[in-house]
């Protein structure tokens, strides 16, 4: 999929995720009211659902890794089998041709044939991944409906709606970083 396409899809679903996330904590809210649960305690339920789904990504991410690395374990052991055998056939000499690069083209090469496989650890990664986006975004929505309904001044309800915006983008800036 081209760079434009992909971030327009990346923009319409982030656009339908705030859409949806406003009516889904509308409708929280509302559901809390009647069963007269607190804002505050559905606030909590809700950032406490996004941190498991968030350690549940991360255990399945490694997963992934893991399985990642495995499959390059194995193609790295094959063709450095392969090389062996041709500098048994061939040689040192001519065998010596196929070292570095072979093994290389084929850690390569498992690398595209998993990616071209996916499993259900990629769906259920998929899909905890999704859910951890919506419950964070539900957050942001209760946070901001709090912070509507609890101050009286116009000029503090928008630098603390501010100072959540800032923080939310400095959480998400964190969790985005590869180290």
């Amino acid at each position: 999929m081209g760079g434009t396409t992909f971030g327009t899809l990346s923009s319409i679903g982030s656009d339908l995720s705030v859409s949806v996330s406003f009516n889904i904590a509308n409708e929280l809210l509302e559901a809390a009211h009647d069963e007269q649960l607190a804002s505050d305690e559905l606030i909590s339920l809700v950032l406490g659902f996004a941190i498991i789904c968030t350690a549940v990504q991360s255990r399945l991410n490694k997963a992934l890794d893991d399985r990642r690395k495995s499959a390059i374990a194995a193609a790295r052991k094959r063709a450095q089998d392969e090389v062996a055998s041709a500098k048994a056939k061939l040689g040192p000499a001519l065998g010596s041709l196929f070292d570095q690069g072979f093994v290389q083209a084929a850690e390569h090469a498992a690398v595209n044939e998993l990616a071209t496989k996916r499993s259900g650890l990629d769906f259920l990664a998929l899909v905890v991944n999704i859910l951890q986006r919506i419950l964070v975004a539900i957050s942001v929505q209760l946070l901001a409906a709090s912070v509507r309904a609890q101050q009286q001044s116009r000029l503090v309800r928008t630098v603390a709606l501010i100072g959540l915006a800032i923080f939310f983008v400095f959480v998400e800036s964190l969790t985005n970083r590869h180290v």
